[in-house]
């Protein structure tokens, strides 16, 4: 059936779309792209599918067709209907990438204020670039890619002097792998410059909270996939990412030395109860305790099928009760900084 075809059956008999979560399977063979990224008025290179579930199994029916002029008469009623993502397939991705290279170039020459716009694309852009960089063979040119898109970012940031509430709404409300990564990125580069960190300083923490979870793609997909509690076994499993994510980083990437060891640490707790190294807080980078908060930050305010998003307030209240062996979980002195960050005082 043509993509015409099915926009009108859908419209006409007035079908219900539900929303569906996007896989976080990196080798998925259809991905999904944000409404948010697309342009009105452009010719796409390539097929947009609908991910629709027929009572039996999710599937993809082609909703735009490459060389299709978009309107916007074509995504108003999928607004409407709560559906967030169109999707295309994993052989188009860097057709993709090039579409949205093109619309962060045109809001560019547009030359009024489009922060937030480029923001969503940027995280967009980002999200897909991390597909490719946890697949790839070779890790140094797309990590290259990427600190230029945090060195995008930064300029966003202190172009506009952005609130946090900004960034709050600039942020991926879904977990996957990729999301988080984005928005610990997006956090973690707002919250280096509130704290008058340099652009240098700032790139460099913006670069490894890309990577944090680079180990995570050697990990067993029936661990990461579990439903339930993991075993002990399971878990000692799973705490092997950050090693594994330097290995890969320092034998296959430019990535300074120094965010290599972030990725490495961000699990370390501030009363030396982490892993993997177990390091107190004065063995740690000093930037560990930010990462550290704010990859738990997220991961609290990120709703996951198995729970419900918690509010900013709800997740900071959570993070200053959470207590080691020896003391608390998350530096005291980092968490007021990040209440000052977000005004929740």
């Amino acid at each position: 059936m043509r993509a015409q075809d099915i926009r009108e059956h859908i419209f006409s008999q007035n079908l219900k779309v539900l929303y569906c979560q996007p896989a976080r399977d990196w080798s998925a063979a259809y991905i999904p792209i944000n409404l948010r990224g697309l342009m009105v008025g452009e010719r796409l290179t390539f097929t947009l599918y609908l991910k629709i579930n027929d009572g039996e199994e999710f599937k993809y029916f082609p909703y735009l067709e490459a060389g299709e002029v978009l309107e916007f008469k074509w995504l108003a009623p999928l607004s409407k209907m709560d559906v967030k993502h169109l999707y295309f397939q994993n052989t188009d991705l860097e057709k993709v990438l090039a579409y949205l290279n093109n619309h962060l170039q045109l809001l560019e020459v547009e030359g009024a204020p489009q922060t937030k716009k480029k923001l969503h694309v940027l995280g967009d852009h980002l999200n897909l670039t991390l597909r490719q960089v946890f697949s790839a063979p070779r890790l140094g040119p797309h990590v290259k890619l990427a600190e230029k898109q945090v060195d995008r970012i930064i300029e966003e940031f202190k172009r506009d002097k952005l609130s946090p509430k900004m960034v709050w709404e600039i942020l991926y409300r879904n977990y996957n792998l990729y999301n988080h990564s984005v928005n610990v990125c997006l956090l973690t580069v707002a919250m280096m410059l509130f704290l008058k960190k340099s652009n240098r300083e700032s790139r460099l923490m913006g670069s490894a909270a890309l990577f944090i979870d680079l180990g995570m793609t050697r990990i067993p997909e029936r661990i990461l996939d579990k439903a339930g509690s993991l075993t002990p076994e399971e878990w000692e499993e799973t705490k092997k990412h950050p090693v594994i994510g330097k290995q890969m980083l320092r034998c296959h990437s430019s990535l300074a030395a120094e965010g290599a060891q972030l990725v490495m640490e961000h699990h370390e707790n501030a009363d030396g109860s982490g892993y993997p190294g177990g390091l107190s807080l004065h063995r740690q980078h000093p930037w560990t305790r930010i990462l550290r908060l704010l990859d738990a930050y997220d991961a609290l305010t990120t709703f996951r099928p198995y729970r419900l998003a918690q509010t900013p307030f709800a997740a900071l209240k959570s993070l200053q009760k959470q207590e080691g062996p020896r003391g608390p979980i998350f530096d005291p002195r980092t968490i007021k900084n990040l209440i000052r960050f977000l005004a929740l005082t």
